[in-house]
């Protein structure tokens, strides 16, 4: 006997539109905040980006940015740098340093004063990278051939044109400090060099089945929302203190699309461009506590899950107080892979 399952479903669809009702709000409206996000990079003078909270119900698209408050950094009880609107930005002078403890306070006319503080931390550095499975995988493209006699058309390969790409596991080796709690994240780039002098670098997605990715016996990328993930925090929970292998896998990056132009033609007369050198950068972030529990509960807030509408809305970690916000900072080492044209 079949049964037909659409039939169990459709009462509860049923159900969920039958529901629907238009409840007006007659609470009181929020006060507005201010609303402060700054991750401080290595090497960069601080730099703090304000904005007006927006009330829930508001439809409006975008949040009104903040061009007239008094936005000052210090540092260790000291008043050090006093940060100047600069478009979009409050930047300031000052170039924090490992260890750093760091403090800024915001006040607008019409807004609660705001304060948040962060500890720079220092980077871990990456002992080696190891390459396994290695391939190198030439991709031909295909064009289109329409014929408009027939109205028909096929994709025909065109050996002229073709790109490369890349698949390799990695093994990223590093020393966790011990007697402290440390939070990282993984960001890969391919950087390419041309003889021009012009350099590009691109992000590159991984995947992984290293413990370190695994929350409640599951891992991360299984699911299909995460499989290609450029970068995910993670915590020193199982090596505190220890040496770590990492385990990461890349697949199918771009190398380069690469044109042959036919024999005798005008471009070959041409002086082209030429790729001198190309490399992974391999980047281990050491990132602050409130940064990470900020990525943690961002990645929570944004779960796919069909049944979403069932489960309680994720809040979103601050550490403003009297606003709303990040404010954090990471610090890296880089590892480079050269690669052979």
């Amino acid at each position: 006997m079949k049964y037909k399952h659409f039939l169990c479903i459709a009462p509860v669809i049923a159900f969920l539109f039958s529901c629907e009702k238009v409840i007006e709000f007659n609470g009181d409206e929020v006060k507005p905040k201010l609303v402060l996000n700054s991750i401080l990079a290595p090497d960069s003078v601080v730099k703090v980006h304000l904005t007006k909270s927006r009330f829930f119900l508001d439809i409006s698209r975008g949040f009104e940015e903040i061009d007239r408050a008094e936005v000052t950094l210090w540092k260790d009880g000291s008043r050090i740098d006093s940060l100047q609107y600069t478009g979009k930005y409050y930047t300031g002078t000052y170039v924090p340093r490992e260890g750093d403890n760091l403090r800024i306070t915001a006040s607008c006319t019409g807004f609660d004063p705001i304060e948040c503080e962060t500890q720079i931390v220092p980077a871990t550095p990456i002992i080696s990278v190891d390459t396994m499975n290695f391939t190198l995988e030439k991709t031909y493209y295909y064009d289109y051939i329409y014929d408009s006699e027939t109205g028909t058309g096929y994709w025909e390969v065109d050996s002229s044109r073709y790109y490369m790409l890349i698949s390799t596991d990695l093994n990223i080796t590093f020393k966790d400090p011990a007697d402290t709690v440390n939070y990282y994240t993984i960001v890969l780039y391919l950087n390419t060099s041309f003889s021009d002098g012009y350099v590009s670098n691109s992000q590159i997605s991984y995947q992984s089945d290293d413990l370190v990715f695994k929350t409640n016996n599951e891992n991360l990328f299984e699911d299909e929302w995460t499989q290609n993930m450029y970068s995910y925090p993670f915590s020193d929970e199982l090596f505190n203190g220890k040496e770590y292998k990492l385990k990461i896998k890349i697949s199918n990056i771009l190398w380069n699309a690469v044109y042959i132009p036919e024999e005798n033609s005008e471009e070959n007369s041409e002086e082209n461009s030429e790729i001198i050198s190309r490399d992974i950068q391999v980047t281990l972030q050491s990132i602050s506590p409130s940064y990470y529990l900020f990525l943690k509960t961002r990645e929570a807030g944004t779960d796919t899950d069909d049944m979403q509408f069932f489960s309680e809305p994720v809040q979103i970690y601050t550490n403003i107080k009297g606003g709303i916000g990040i404010f954090g900072n990471y610090s890296i080492s880089s590892y480079r892979l050269t690669l052979e044209n």
